[in-house]
């Protein structure tokens, strides 16, 4: 919804190169992001089976963070993306988990389960 938020709002305020940003940005974060969960998963789910993965599961992580570099290189490099708003879609993940986290403070399911 933030992702959304911000392109919405990008899209009527801003440039259409800001905009582009965004757009990259956000969706580079989010399929890294989406990429540590299966990762994540993967790793717990096989560390109650008694293998360890622990080589598979860095070198995965490697080859993401190699491939969102590259991937970086190529939206500032080749597109006319505005570095301002890659970094703003960038922060779209990190942005949506602080959300997240204030608004499940403040749930008062939560408030009395504790």
């Amino acid at each position: 919804m933030i992702f959304g938020l911000f392109l919405f709002l990008s899209t009527i305020l801003a440039s259409t190169n800001f905009t582009l940003g965004i757009l990259a940005g956000g969706l580079i974060s989010i399929l890294n992001f989406y990429g540590l969960c299966q990762g994540l998963r993967t790793a717990f789910a096989q560390m109650g089976s008694g293998s360890t993965g622990k080589a598979a599961m860095v070198l995965k992580y490697l080859l993401r963070l190699g491939i969102t570099g590259f991937v970086l290189y190529l939206a500032l490099a080749k597109t006319k993306a505005n570095i301002f708003g890659l970094v703003i879609g960038l922060a779209v993940v990190v942005i949506g988990i602080i959300c997240s986290v204030i608004l499940t403070f403040f749930d008062k399911s939560y408030l009395e389960e504790v």
